[in-house]
């Protein structure tokens, strides 16, 4: 019989893509774990990878956590500061705690929360859906992308 482990790690990014405050992990309660370096508190939260539709995509997903003065203040400021969510998906070793394989690395923009009388849930939306992100967050220039056509012709074919 096999055991398996698993732990979310969680970095939240702001505009400049720079790593905001602590680094959060919900495996081991009360202790903190290293993973790239970077040591990751405990917080009670669980995440919610979306699922996808039809045509594969996934574009959203979640992170719930307890009803807490930390939770409510950092998935608050997450969408008004529009910050980016970076959720690092591991297996661990069930006896020790060791970090054995990367899962999944899944990068999201925070666009909206939502609280009740027990918990807070962060929507998260891929960076990529202008329609659910609300448009704009980003806008088409040069500095992006290079040189841009003032005029032409597109042709697929």
């Amino acid at each position: 019989m096999s055991s398996y482990a698993f732990v979310n790690y969680v970095r939240f990014k702001n505009a400049s893509n720079q790593y905001l405050g602590a680094a959060y992990q919900n495996f081991a309660i009360g202790q903190e774990l290293l993973f790239q370096q970077i040591t990751h508190k405990f917080a009670p939260f669980a995440v919610s990878s979306g699922s996808g539709s039809k045509g594969g995509d996934r574009s959203s997903a979640a992170i719930a956590a307890g009803l807490d003065a930390l939770s409510v203040n950092l998935f608050a400021e997450a969408v008004k500061e529009r910050y980016s969510v970076e959720i690092v998906t591991v297996s661990l070793d069930p006896i020790d705690g060791s970090n054995l394989s990367v899962i999944s690395s899944e990068n999201w923009s925070a666009s909206s929360y939502q609280m009740d009388t027990e918990k807070i849930v962060l929507q998260l939306t891929s960076p990529l859906d202008a329609v659910r992100s609300n448009v704009p967050r980003r806008t088409l220039s040069s500095r992006l992308v290079g040189a841009l056509p003032l005029s032409g012709t597109l042709v697929i074919g």
